[in-house]
């Protein structure tokens, strides 16, 4: 299978769907009514809004799921333990902390918020790490 700097284009484009489905789950399904109230946003607010946005959020993926995998290839990471803990570590590390901007800066300081934004960046690295380590 072709790779793009190491990382295998298969394992980039799974990974990257895998965190899709997950927003899709999470935002769409299990926490849509808290992340709406948190973040201030009402249904309204979306009527009319293209669905073009959506496959923006599909680009956004791959980039992460990208970034991932050549780091796991520095670090030749291809054990789906080692590439799962790498995922969180990750997530820990630099999703979480990028998701606190929005925390700080917010006038609203929603915990509310930061924990439904921060769940997903965990799950969703670490589901593309898991995800990239059965493809080299």
């Amino acid at each position: 299978m072709p790779k793009i700097a190491g990382v295998n284009i298969l394992g980039l484009v799974l990974g990257a769907l895998a965190m899709w489905v997950l927003g899709f789950i999470w935002y769409g399904v299990l926490f849509s009514d808290a992340w709406m109230s948190a973040s201030g946003f009402t249904e309204e607010m979306f009527e009319g809004q293209s669905p073009l946005w959506m496959p923006a959020g599909f680009v956004i993926s791959l980039l992460l799921t990208f970034g991932l995998g050549w780091h796991m290839k520095q670090k030749s990471i291809t054990k789906l333990d080692t590439a799962a803990l790498f995922g969180l570590w990750m997530a820990l590390l630099i999703g979480v902390p990028l998701m606190m901007y929005g925390y700080v800066y917010s006038p609203t300081h929603s915990w509310e918020l930061l924990l439904i934004d921060s769940g997903y960046t965990v799950a969703t690295f670490v589901a593309a790490c898991a995800v990239l380590s059965f493809f080299d």
